[in-house]
């Protein structure tokens, strides 16, 4: 009865560790190694800020998670309308100026990945969930690549004790 038992609970165990879920990954190209991870949901929202290296001032990209776990850039914030910066509008697009700058609205850009050099000069800032993390210290001056990923729980959980 112990031996039926015990196989049992391992069974739902291994059975427990297969369900899928989505994370939000972060990995240095370069290295082929995560350096972030966590899970995401439908309609959570993140941002990245940095630094723009021409015009020196901040540039902030929203994105949201859509039902199918793809990213979705919404919106970028910026202070001017210089050099490497938006200065004209799309169909679909909508420029609004604020006490900050401008604000630049977009039509469902669905991205699969996001990859951005990262380096202390540029002070790249993820923020997710409330929590500011900076990129540069997740990985050093690298190339980072940001993606939703389907995976099962016992990778969640390994990922996350390791």
């Amino acid at each position: 009865m112990k031996r039926i038992t015990t196989l049992l609970l391992v069974g739902v165990l291994l059975t427990i560790g297969f369900i899928p879920l989505h994370v939000l990954e972060i990995r240095d190209v370069r290295k082929g190694k995560t350096v972030f991870m966590q899970r995401v949901s439908p309609a959570e929202t993140f941002s990245i800020t940095f630094i723009h290296s021409v015009e020196k001032s901040p540039v902030t990209d929203y994105f949201r998670i859509d039902d199918a776990f793809r990213i979705v850039l919404y919106e970028t914030a910026f202070r001017s309308l210089n050099t490497g910066l938006p200065a004209t509008i799309s169909e679909g697009q909508t420029l609004t100026r604020t006490e900050k700058g401008f604000r630049l609205s977009i039509l469902d850009n669905v991205l699969p990945d996001i990859q951005l050099w990262v380096d202390d000069r540029y002070a790249g800032t993820l923020e997710i969930g409330g929590r500011f993390i900076s990129l540069a210290a997740l990985a050093g001056n690298t190339l980072l690549m940001v993606r939703v990923r389907k995976i099962p729980l016992w990778e969640y959980a390994f990922r996350i004790i390791y």
